[in-house]
């Protein structure tokens, strides 16, 4: 968060050799108590010049990942308000994967809590803004990587403590891969932080990742900008016991949760390398 501290911004964006090609703004997110300070592009001006205008004027819409989706502000929001909660060093150190990232918003606030990001994303472009954005916040302890996978094809390389999936499950073609990814760079004792806006697709997704992992869920009302979306939050683990922990660690309340699979067979714990 950008209180009291000065945040790099356009200018010192736009000596970056991908940043630069793009017009951009500079967008303060609010996040409990203070602001998320991050650069994108400005999709506004974008849209009226250069070869991207005349795109517009034959119906195309800027990509998906130079917006930014309500699931993804409602991830920052719950890790603020973990942190919020006597928890300043809640992700210290903790090992973060942001799959899917587009322009990184929770994986950025991640880093701002003190988070070992790895940002995934199958665009170039969405990884470099993801990637300074996240290096620029002030409570950034660790250089930020990230990773261009086609995750059809490849799996992410690495261990996580935590997985963020901010409206990534939107396709059923997302599905399979997307768990292969969880199944196999989830680290023992970790776990997944899934958000959506009730999509009948993501229900189904999650419906199918509880033969591998216990799920509690709860919703949050969401507002930013002229977006608004009552946010279904998910978290997902290899154990009962595992699901309970992230759930006090991360600041959810047993009378908040609106769905609690358990599961019925506990899975084995999985051997990972250092």
């Amino acid at each position: 968060m950008s209180d009291g501290v000065r945040m790099p911004g356009v200018p010192d964006a736009q000596l970056d050799p991908v940043l630069r090609r793009y017009p951009l703004r500079r967008l303060r997110i609010p996040v409990g108590p203070g602001q998320l300070s991050i650069v994108i592009p400005d999709d506004r001006a974008w849209m009226r010049q250069g070869t991207w205008a005349h795109d517009v004027l034959r119906g195309k819409e800027p990509p998906y990942w130079c917006r930014i989706w309500p699931a993804a502000v409602a991830v920052a929001r719950q890790l603020v308000h973990a942190a919020g909660r006597g928890a300043p060093k809640l992700l210290e150190g903790v090992r973060v994967l942001d799959l899917g990232c587009g322009l990184g918003v929770p994986g950025v606030q991640a880093a701002g809590l003190g988070a070992e990001l790895c940002s995934v994303d199958l665009e170039q472009d969405a990884l470099a803004f993801a990637h300074w954005n996240a290096k620029s916040q002030p409570g950034c302890q660790s250089p930020p990587t990230t990773q261009q996978v086609d995750w059809a094809r490849a799996d992410v390389a690495g261990s996580f403590d935590l997985t963020l999936l901010s409206d990534v499950t939107y396709h059923k073609n997302h599905h399979g891969p997307v768990s292969r990814q969880l199944r196999s760079s989830l680290a023992d004792g970790g776990c997944v932080l899934h958000a959506d806006p009730g999509r009948e697709l993501s229900s189904q997704f999650l419906l199918q990742e509880r033969q591998h992992f216990a799920c509690a869920t709860w919703h949050r009302v969401t507002s930013f900008l002229d977006h608004k979306a009552n946010v279904r939050l998910s978290l997902l683990a290899r154990s009962n016991a595992d699901l309970q922990t992230w759930c006090e660690r991360l600041g959810v309340a047993a009378h908040e949760l609106t769905d609690h699979a358990p599961l019925a067979a506990e899975q084995p714990a999985r051997n990972t390398p250092d």
